[in-house]
């Protein structure tokens, strides 16, 4: 207490053109204190207001105040949809493997199938085409051999029973010809009708594999994105006789589905070593939107108590500081402005190591650090 009454002197006898500063130490954060005078300036060491050169303070000052809400989108960032693109292009070329290897396959049975299978009626009917003119040929050059050696007078009546055999032969092979079309036609028209066949199949298999990943549900991910500066604040804060605060904790989420999440209610309670320190409730509902990175901030009361509040300042020292958090949450699956499927869910004892650097990749400001 002397050495703060000493600095809080030390700092109020600084003059500047006969008009004298207000003391240092009595501006509490950072902001007051670097708009106090240019004399005063503010030490990360204990986050405290000292005049410049003051024994109780530090060599140098922070030049720039930090903000959470500087690190705060004021609108969800726009990402996308679906999984990478390196997943699509695996997923493309395991269907176009698969199509292929099918191909083949059904290519294969085809050729033995087609060698064990009977002749089709177009093929049955070509054989008794070309196999009947043989047999009519051969009967006219009988009967031609057989109507010379009889000799028969009546040659007139001879030409006329030639002539209606002839013309019935005709009549016999056109009939046979207009079927052999028939059937040929027949033919093409099952194919193609297989092969229309095979690519509506074919369609709808790609057609599903692309709105399954287009729509398979993916689970949020988030960043905790406090930086070093306020978590010592926090932790500093806990030193005092009566540490009970109000701090703000800022979590950036990405929703990569094509359905936005509203949470509607949650709580969450906050131990360290089996003792409860903080919770925290959500006051308003909050929206995750579809395709997109949104911050919130979360205020949490810590309350751990003067002798809690120690051991906690000695285990972030150490930077061994763990909280355990068990955590219930409902809300609903959205589309557009319509709910269209509400869950509940619980986290518990899921461990955060306070002032950790984690991945901060969804965060607005990716540095762990605070610039001075």
């Amino acid at each position: 207490m002397q050495s703060l009454e000493e600095d809080a002197r030390s700092d109020a006898a600084v003059h500047d053109d006969g008009l004298q500063w207000d003391a240092c130490f009595s501006h509490k954060d950072c902001d007051s204190c670097l708009n106090a005078s240019v004399t005063c300036h503010f030490c990360k060491s204990d986050f405290q207001c000292h005049a410049i050169g003051s024994p109780f303070g530090c060599p140098v000052g922070v030049s720039v105040c930090h903000h959470l809400e500087d690190c705060e989108r004021s609108k969800p960032q726009y990402v996308g949809y679906g999984p990478p693109p390196s997943v699509v292009i695996a997923v493309l070329c395991l269907m176009v493997t698969l199509t292929c290897c099918f191909c083949g396959m059904s290519a294969i049975c085809s050729v033995f199938c087609r060698g064990e299978r009977p002749a089709s009626r177009r093929v049955r009917l070509a054989e008794a085409l070309k196999s009947d003119k043989k047999k009519k040929k051969a009967t006219l050059r009988d009967d031609e051999e057989r109507a010379q050696a009889q000799r028969q007078p009546l040659l007139l009546g001879e030409i006329r029973e030639g002539e209606v055999r002839l013309f019935e032969n005709e009549v016999d092979q056109a009939s046979l010809e207009r079927l052999h079309t028939r059937y040929e036609h027949d033919e093409r028209q099952f194919n193609w009708k297989a092969f229309a066949s095979r690519v509506t199949w074919l369609t709808v298999v790609i057609s599903t594999t692309v709105l399954a990943l287009m729509f398979y549900p993916r689970m949020p991910d988030y960043n905790v994105c406090n930086r070093e500066f306020e978590w010592e604040s926090i932790l500093h804060s806990i030193m005092g006789l009566e540490p009970k605060v109000e701090y703000q904790v800022l979590i950036s989420v990405i929703n990569e589905n094509r359905f936005g999440f509203v949470l509607e209610s949650g709580t969450a309670d906050i131990y360290h070593n089996s003792t409860l320190v903080g919770k925290w409730e959500l006051d308003k509902p909050w929206e995750a939107k579809a395709g997109s990175i949104t911050d919130k901030i979360a205020a949490i009361n810590i309350k751990p108590g003067f002798a809690e509040g120690i051991a906690l300042w000695k285990d972030f020292s150490r930077n061994e500081l763990i909280f355990r958090i068990n955590a219930t949450i409902t809300g609903s699956i959205t589309w557009g402005r319509h709910k269209i499927y509400r869950i509940s869910s619980s986290t518990p004892d899921v461990e955060f190591l306070v002032g950790a650097e984690y991945d901060r990749g969804l965060c607005k400001c990716t540095e762990y650090l605070t610039p001075t």
